[in-house]
C-alpha cells in the first residue's frame, strides 16, 4: 500500500512538471502579425527583412518551380523574380488554421496577390499556402518550410489533334 500512495505521489509531481499548453491564439497573433509583415515587404519591393523570417535550412516549393533549399537559395529566386521586374501592387494574406507542437507551428491559409510584370498585363493571383516554423532559441519563430499554390487556372493551348478537330 505504501509503494502505490509513493508511486501516486510521483505521478503527480511528474505531470504538474509538464510544461503547460501553448497558446495558440498568442502563436496566430505571431504568424498573423508575420504575414502582414512579408504583404508590406512585398509591396514595398523590400526583401532582406522578410528573409530574416527563414531558418538556415528553410525548404520552399513554390509553385511551378523546383525545391529549393536553403535559406541563399530562397533568397535567390526570389532576387530573380525581382530583376525580372516582378512588383506587387498588393498582397493580402489570411491566416486559416495554426496549430502549435512542441517547437513547431504549422499555419494554413489564402493569398490574393496582384502584380505587374513587364511587357504583361496586370495580374491578380489567388491561391492558398502552408508554412511550418520553427521556434528558434532565441524565441522567434522562423520559416522552417513552405509551399504554395494557385487557384487560377493556367490558360491552355489545345493540343495539336484537338485543333484539327475544331
Amino acid at each position: 500500500m505504501r509503494t502505490l500512495i509513493v508511486l501516486s505521489l510521483c505521478c503527480l509531481v511528474l505531470a504538474s512538471c509538464s510544461a503547460p499548453p501553448p497558446d495558440v491564439a498568442k502563436v496566430r497573433q505571431e504568424v498573423e502579425a508575420m504575414c502582414e509583415k512579408n504583404a508590406k515587404d512585398m509591396v514595398a519591393g523590400v526583401m532582406d527583412t522578410t528573409m530574416n523570417q527563414y531558418a538556415d535550412d528553410a525548404i520552399s516549393m513554390p509553385n511551378n518551380g523546383p525545391m529549393l533549399r536553403g535559406k541563399a537559395a530562397i533568397k535567390s529566386y526570389y532576387a530573380q523574380m525581382m530583376a525580372m521586374g516582378m512588383k506587387f501592387s498588393a498582397v493580402k494574406f489570411t491566416v486559416v488554421d495554426v496549430a502549435v507542437g512542441g517547437p513547431y507551428v504549422h499555419e494554413i491559409g489564402t493569398y490574393v496577390m496582384s502584380f505587374q510584370m513587364p511587357g504583361m498585363p496586370d495580374f491578380t493571383d489567388n491561391g492558398k499556402y502552408l508554412t511550418v516554423y520553427e521556434r528558434a532559441a532565441d524565441g522567434s519563430l522562423k520559416i522552417k518550410a513552405e509551399t504554395w499554390n494557385t487557384d487560377t487556372e493556367m490558360p491552355m493551348e489545345p493540343a495539336p489533334e484537338q485543333k484539327k478537330a475544331m
